[in-house]
């Protein structure tokens, strides 16, 4: 990632795959110096190199020396930036690395979170919250009290700090989520292996995931997996679309489990951490759960489900098959 370091004041800056300087409210970095312009310099990412670009009147200095505006220059490090002729406050650059997704500090000295596709924070057994990446490219938080999707500039709050989410690239592309979704058909897909007592007091759960095979044991927030997978299975044999299926809505589903709707959130988080805190470190952690606006449904990963000794389903939501016993799983 790339930073800058304001030579008067030491505050520091991360800087955007396309970050603007000026005095307009749309600037990502505010110039408070008069002779700068509303929109007076941008820097950014080509995908090799950051390179600065100079929109102003007044001119922007790199290392002294007036800018051309009809061309960009990369910078490197140590170089040192002014806006206007005046200058203001320079801005040495501390660092050049690559865009990527991170927390930044807000209000305090902490160094910044790089964010990979599943975090747990802070990490461990005392995470407070969990940060992932979701198939289709979205970013999902969640915590015991419930989860949301995360946009661009957010406040996150955990060990009594603040941090702000900030995006490499403002949305994913088209293309990108068409080109995560092949390369999510060729995977080879998770299996989650559901064993559960006659009388359903009693839920355990395993991962098959590339050889590697995790038994995450008894736990009740297994059984309300196991609920929305059912409940995926009874949309698939009714014959709605693969989109459509599965989809309840959170007080619905906490009342058919015969919880509050706060508990069920923290089983969700459950759910989350104990399965990041058993994966290897830096493996993927599959999404057991989509999201929607007040809904949530099973992930698209295969399960097989054992009640008592006799096989009640088998399913593929990506391939759509499956292998059931003639009865209905939902009454």
């Amino acid at each position: 990632m790339a930073i800058l370091r304001n030579r008067a004041t030491q505050r520091k800056i991360y800087l955007r795959a396309h970050h603007v300087f000026g005095r307009g409210r749309s600037a990502d970095t505010l110039l408070e110096n008069l002779d700068a312009s509303q929109l007076h310099a941008s820097i950014r990412w080509t995908g090799k190199a950051w390179e600065l670009h100079d929109h102003s009147r007044n001119g922007t200095l790199l290392d002294d020396a007036l800018l051309s505006n009809t061309k960009g220059l990369a910078l490197h490090v140590g170089a040192t930036l002014a806006f206007g002729r005046e200058g203001g406050a320079a801005w040495l650059v501390e660092d050049l690395s690559p865009p990527r997704n991170l927390l930044w500090p807000l209000g305090h000295d902490d160094p910044y979170i790089p964010l990979g596709h599943s975090n747990l924070l802070p990490q461990g057994l005392a995470a407070e919250l969990s940060i992932h990446r979701s198939d289709k490219g979205q970013w999902v938080c969640t915590t015991p009290e419930g989860s949301w999707l995360l946009e661009d500039g957010d406040e996150v709050r955990f060990a009594g700090k603040a941090w702000c989410f900030l995006l490499a690239a403002e949305v994913a592309s088209t293309m990108d989520c068409m080109a995560g979704g092949k390369a999510l058909l060729r995977r080879a897909q998770p299996a989650l292996f559901f064993k559960v007592s006659q009388d359903e007091e009693h839920a355990w759960l395993e991962l098959h995931d590339a050889g590697l095979h995790l038994n995450l044991g008894e736990r009740s927030h297994h059984y309300a997996l196991l609920i929305l997978a059912r409940l995926r299975l009874a949309d698939a044999q009714r014959q709605l679309a693969p989109h459509a299926q599965g989809w309840v809505e959170l007080d619905r589903l906490a009342k058919m489990l015969g919880l509050e709707p706060g508990h069920l959130n923290i089983q969700i988080f459950r759910m989350r951490k104990q399965l990041a805190l058993a994966m290897p470190q830096g493996a993927h952690v599959p999404e057991l759960i989509e999201r929607r606006r007040g809904s949530l449904r099973f992930g698209s990963l295969r399960f097989r489900i054992l009640r008592g000794a006799a096989l009640e389903a088998d399913f593929d939501p990506l391939a759509g098959s499956q292998s059931l016993p003639e009865e209905s799983l939902l009454a």
